[in-house]
């Protein structure tokens, strides 16, 4: 409760347009594009699962994707990667957490090669050789050679690198060929999310990284929340986030080490933005559940959205207060007035639920009132929320409080351009449909687990 007295830039990451430049990461932390980074995919088995010397025994498989095997050894080789590239550390318990997520990325890789097979796509050896020497570049080493010397001496495979960085590139053809074509932004859609940008204005938007772990099977929801777990823990104890974001996530941000840019409140399903909205600047977010699976977040800066005067904006609040007598189990109570704010979408279905869920509470309604004239901390508070967006209960003399938005007038802002507001929609939409296309691929194949 709030106490008021206080894929490398030749991954298709958005549509129509590149992205920036990848967070500061440690020296690997940069291998280029979703897969390149995710394909350092993993915690590293190190010295354990180093590549066996030739003759000693026969390779061993760890899994089949449509009669194509991955061996021991490019698990192994692509675990020493991860670890190199994210800092995370290389014990028994990373390596038993994190390995299957390792092992999903490089069957997500062979499906990715196959799918460009099928279409004809050809990734040339002077492409691979050109990302690695980009890599190169941006790890300031002064040429491929040294860069390959360095990798090796790191314990990492160059080749488990460069079998990384084809898939990547394989699957950006294969987006590009079939997937973007399909992508249509209609004028309506443009003015629908202008309209919500001014509306916005005054509130504040994050700049936010992300990783996200999908969940294609409810069976496998747990391992999902365990392994978003366990990065978060490994993250807080030091671990580069923008590294592993690269390695781990599956959004197509992971190109750009989870990058999300400026996100505005209301950009997000609702139960990952009112979170986002009590998660302070600088603190990584717990694994918060969404629609296709699980977010953490990091919010590294906040600003609030051009548009006009803030505190010109106008707003109507609705204000339920219900009082704690003597003896009373405040966090129970608490919990129980944060859930009906929780659950209520407008000042109407508030009070209502109020009056059905809290006895002895009272409700009010505030006319329209300039933010400017509320005193600093209340506006400071409700200008953060949507309409129809409650805040978490306040402590007050009188009980505890929850406050709402019932209407929002924004005065006259700019826009941003069309273009950009269509890339931006395009961008997401891109994003959705290739996890959804891998998501097939994924389901349609023969795929035999052997590790």
């Amino acid at each position: 409760m709030i106490q008021l007295s206080r894929r490398s830039a030749a991954a298709v990451l958005a549509f129509g347009l590149t992205l920036g430049t990848s967070l500061a990461t440690p020296a690997l932390a940069q291998l280029a594009g979703p897969r390149t980074a995710a394909a350092t995919n993993g915690m590293a088995l190190g010295p354990r699962l180093a590549a066996q010397p030739q003759g000693q025994q026969e390779e061993r498989i760890v899994a089949v994707v449509n009669d194509e095997a991955i061996s021991q050894t490019d698990l192994a080789g692509r675990m020493r990667l991860a670890i190199v590239n994210t800092g995370l550390p290389d014990t028994p318990d990373v390596e038993q957490k994190l390995k299957p997520q390792v092992l999903r990325l490089l069957i997500d890789e062979k499906l990715e090669l196959q799918e460009a097979k099928k279409q004809n796509l050809v990734v040339t050896d002077e492409e691979v050789d050109r990302e690695f020497a980009r890599l190169a570049k941006q790890n300031k080493a002064p040429s491929p050679e040294s860069f390959a010397a360095n990798l090796e001496r790191e314990g990492v495979p160059v080749a488990a690198l460069k079998d990384q960085m084809r898939a990547n590139i394989a699957w950006n053809k294969v987006v590009q060929r079939r997937i973007r074509p399909t992508i249509q932004v209609s004028d309506e859609e443009i003015d629908s999310r202008t309209s919500r940008i001014i509306a916005n204005a005054g509130k504040p938007e994050y700049l936010l990284t992300e990783i996200f772990i999908s969940v294609d099977n409810p069976k496998l929801d747990q391992d999902a929340h365990q392994l978003a777990d366990k990065l978060v823990g490994e993250i807080t104890h030091g671990a580069n986030f923008a590294a592993v974001a690269q390695q781990f996530s599956q959004s197509a941000t992971a190109a750009a080490g989870g990058d999300m840019g400026w996100v505005q409140q209301g950009q997000l399903e609702p139960a990952l933005d009112r979170a986002l909205q009590r998660l302070p600047t600088g603190q990584v977010s717990v694994p918060l559940r969404g629609a296709g699976g699980y977010y953490i977040f990091l919010v590294r800066d906040e600003r609030t959205v051009t548009g006009g005067d803030p505190a010109d904006i106008q707003v109507s609040v609705g204000q339920v207060v219900v009082p704690v007598p003597p003896g009373t189990d405040v966090q129970a109570l608490g919990q129980a007035v944060k859930k009906v704010g929780d659950t209520s979408h407008s000042c109407e279905a508030l009070a209502a639920a109020a009056k059905a869920n809290l006895p002895g509470s009272t409700t009010r309604a505030q006319p329209m009132t300039r933010l400017g004239d509320i005193p600093g901390e209340l506006s400071k508070l409700i200008g953060r929320l949507g309409v129809g967006q409650a805040t978490d209960p306040l402590e007050t003399q009188a009980g505890l409080m929850l406050l709402m938005v019932c209407d929002r007038k924004v005065p006259e802002g700019s826009a941003p351009p069309r273009d950009q507001v269509a890339n931006m929609i395009g961008g997401e939409r891109m994003d959705m449909l290739q996890r959804r296309n891998l998501r097939d691929l994924r389901r349609a194949a023969t795929i035999d687990i052997r590790s």
